[in-house]
C-alpha cells in the first residue's frame, strides 16, 4: 500500500511546501490508530471541565517576634517589606532637616528679610564636628543655612512677638517688619510640627524590631485571624524581596474547613497542556521539535536526578495539564475539593499528592520550620501544609546604592574573623568610603634616619603588631556557657595612638556578637539602602532596608605580632 505520493517539486517552491508530506490514504492512518489503541481510550480521556472548591483567608496581622503583640496589617494599603524593614525614627532625618532649612530661607525671601539669614545661621548652626561630619558640597550648603532643630524654639518666640528674640537676629524695630516675620515664623512652625509632631530627646539608634543583630537577618510572623493556630513564620528573611518562599507554616496546619470562607466554582474550559521545549508530541504522526535532543544527554547510571528528568520529559511529559488557580493578594488559600470531567463523561476527584504517595517535597508548598523536612506520607504526624500563600509582593521600585556596607570575612592567617566597614552614611546621609578616608588620614611614613653603622647594615625596628586599617574590627571567638557553641564577639584594636575606635555605622554599632555559622568561609556582606515604591492604591512608601548577600571569600588583614622590620 502506498503511503505518500511523490511529485517533482519545482525549484521556486518554498521550504515549507517542499518538506510537506501530503497524505494519500486516510484509511491507512485510521487503521494504524486503531492498532495502537487510540480508539479504546487506553491513554486516558482528555479533560474538559474542572470544578474547584477553594478556601481563602486574608492576612490581617503581623508581629516581629513570637512574644510581641500582633499589629494590624492591611495588604491593600500596607507594604509588608516596609513594616518589617523600616528603621525606627531617631531625631530628625537629614533630608527633613535640609527641607526645613530651605523652607525658612524661602519664607525670609517672601517676607523681604533675606538679609537676616546669616544671623539665623550664626545663632542656629549645623553641627560640623565629629567623624561623620558632612564634607564637600553638603558641608558648604549647611554652612549657609540654619539648623531647623535649633531654629524651632527661636521661631516660636518670634511668632509670639518676643522682643528679645527679634533683637537676637537683628530684626528691624518696626511693627510691619516684626509682624511679617512673626507670620512667616508661625507658618513655618505649622509645617514643621506637622512633620515632627513630638520633640523627643534623641535616643540611641535602634535596629528594626524584626532585625536579629546576632544573625544579621529579619524574623517576623504573619497570620489571618480567621485561622487561629496557623501562623506563617519567617526566621531567616535576608531582606530585599519578600515572597512565599520566605515563610514556613506553623506545625498546626491541618485545620478543619471553614465553610464560610469556601468559594466553589466550575470552570468550563479545557485545561492547558503543560509544554516545554523538546517535549514529546501528543500524536503519533507529528514531527517533534528537534531543537532539543534529550537522547544526547550524557548521564551516568548513578546520576539519578538527570535520569529522572529525562524519563519525565520523554515518557510522561505530555500527561500534565495546567488549571489556573486565582488567589487573592495577601491571603492564605487551600483547595478543599477538585474534580475533573473528561470527554467520555466520567468525573474523577483529585486528592492531594500526599494522599497516596510518600511525598517529601512539593512545589509552592509551605514547609515545617521545626522539622527541617517533610516526613513521609504514611504514618506521619505532620503532613505537608495544604495552604498556598499569595503574598502582596513588592513591585519594581527605586533602590539607592548602598549607603552603608559591612563585609564579614575570615582571616586564616590571623586566626580571626573581621568585620570591615566598607562604607557608612554621614550626618547628611551621604556615602563615606572608609578605606578612602583612612588612606587620606594616614600620614606618609617618615624617612629613616641615616645609619650610624657601617654601610650595608640596615637598622631594624621591633613592632608589637603590624598596622591594620582603622575600619577593620576583629571578631574574637569565645565559648558560651554550654562549652560547645562559639560566638564571635566584636572587639577593638589598640592603635598606635592608644585609641580604641568604635564602628561609625549603624550595623556594627547594633551588633555585639554573631553566631559562628553566620560568618562562613565564603563571607557575607550586609548593606543598608533606601527604597521607594508606589503601592497598588497609589500611595508612596519610602524606607531604609537591610540586605544580606554573599561575600567575597576569605581575606587577610595583614595582622602579625612580634615583627622585626628592617628599614
Amino acid at each position: 500500500m502506498t503511503m505518500f505520493r511523490y511529485e517533482p517539486v519545482p525549484r521556486d517552491t518554498g521550504m515549507d511546501e517542499a518538506l510537506a508530506a501530503r497524505t494519500a490514504d486516510a484509511a491507512w492512518f485510521l487503521a494504524r490508530q486503531y492498532a495502537f489503541g487510540e480508539f479504546r481510550g487506553d491513554d486516558a480521556a482528555s479533560p474538559v471541565t474542572v470544578s474547584l472548591a477553594q478556601e481563602t483567608h486574608r492576612l490581617d496581622g503581623w508581629r516581629p517576634r513570637a512574644d510581641a503583640e500582633w499589629q494590624p496589617y492591611e495588604p491593600d494599603t500596607m507594604v509588608l517589606e516596609a513594616l518589617v524593614e523600616r528603621e525606627p525614627g531617631n531625631g530628625i532625618d537629614a533630608r527633613l532637616a535640609m527641607a526645613g532649612a530651605l523652607r525658612w530661607r524661602r519664607a525670609l525671601t517672601a517676607a523681604g528679610h533675606l538679609a537676616l539669614l546669616p544671623a539665623f545661621t550664626r545663632v542656629c548652626p549645623f553641627a560640623t564636628d565629629g567623624p561623620l561630619a558632612p564634607t564637600g558640597l553638603s558641608a558648604a550648603v549647611r554652612d549657609r543655612l540654619p539648623d531647623p532643630v535649633a531654629l524651632a524654639p527661636w521661631l516660636a518666640r518670634i511668632a509670639e512677638r518676643d522682643k528679645t528674640a527679634a533683637e537676637e537676629f537683628g530684626v528691624p524695630d518696626t511693627g510691619p517688619d516684626r509682624d511679617a516675620l512673626a507670620r512667616a515664623a508661625a507658618a513655618w512652625l505649622t509645617w514643621w510640627h506637622a512633620h515632627v509632631p513630638a520633640a523627643a530627646p534623641p535616643q540611641p539608634e535602634k535596629p528594626p524590631e524584626a532585625w536579629n543583630p546576632e544573625r544579621l537577618e529579619y524574623a517576623f510572623e504573619v497570620r489571618a485571624s480567621g485561622l487561629p493556630g496557623l501562623e506563617l513564620r519567617a526566621g531567616q528573611y535576608q531582606g530585599g524581596h519578600l515572597d512565599w518562599w520566605a515563610v514556613d507554616a506553623a506545625p498546626d496546619a491541618r485545620l478543619p474547613v471553614a465553610e464560610a470562607a469556601v468559594k466553589r466554582e466550575k470552570r468550563t474550559i479545557v485545561p492547558t497542556p503543560a509544554v516545554y521545549g523538546g517535549m514529546p508530541v501528543s500524536r503519533f504522526w507529528e514531527m517533534e521539535d528537534a531543537r532539543i535532543d534529550f537522547g544526547s544527554v550524557d548521564a551516568s547510571p548513578v546520576d539519578l536526578g538527570r535520569l529522572m528528568l529525562i524519563a519525565f520529559a520523554t515518557v510522561y511529559g505530555n500527561d500534565w495539564f495546567c488549571v489556573p488557580l486565582p488567589l487573592v493578594v495577601g491571603s492564605l488559600s487551600r483547595v478543599v475539593d477538585c474534580s475533573v470531567q473528561d470527554v467520555f463523561g466520567g468525573r474523577t476527584p483529585l486528592a492531594h499528592a500526599t494522599a497516596r504517595d510518600s511525598v517529601t517535597w512539593n512545589l509552592f508548598g509551605l514547609g515545617d520550620p521545626a522539622g527541617g523536612g517533610i516526613p513521609p506520607a504514611e504514618g506521619m504526624a505532620m503532613p505537608p501544609s495544604p495552604w498556598i500563600y499569595r503574598p502582596a509582593s513588592l513591585p519594581n521600585g527605586l533602590e539607592s546604592p548602598a549607603v552603608e556596607s559591612v563585609l564579614l570575612l575570615r582571616d586564616e592567617q590571623a586566626n580571626l574573623g573581621w568585620a570591615v566597614e566598607e562604607a557608612v552614611a554621614d550626618r547628611a546621609e551621604d556615602r563615606v568610603d572608609r578605606y578612602a578616608r583612612w588612606i587620606a588620614s594616614t600620614s606618609p611614613p617618615a624617612a629613616a634616619p641615616a645609619a650610624a653603622g657601617p654601610p650595608g647594615e640596615a637598622a631594624a625596628r621591633y613592632l608589637l603588631a603590624t598596622e591594620v586599617p582603622a575600619h577593620w574590627y576583629p571578631l574574637v571567638p569565645e565559648t558560651l556557657a554550654d562549652e560547645e557553641s562559639v560566638r564571635l564577639r566584636l572587639a577593638r584594636l589598640d592603635r598606635d595612638d592608644a585609641s580604641l575606635e568604635s564602628p561609625l555605622g549603624r550595623l556594627l554599632a547594633e551588633t555585639a556578637g554573631l553566631h559562628e555559622q553566620e560568618v562562613p568561609r565564603s563571607g557575607i556582606r550586609v548593606e543598608r539602602s533606601r527604597q521607594f515604591t508606589r503601592w497598588q492604591d497609589g500611595s508612596a512608601h519610602a524606607w531604609t532596608t537591610r540586605r544580606k548577600v554573599s561575600g567575597t571569600g576569605g581575606g587577610s588583614s595583614g595582622l602579625r605580632f612580634d615583627v622585626l622590620k628592617e628599614d
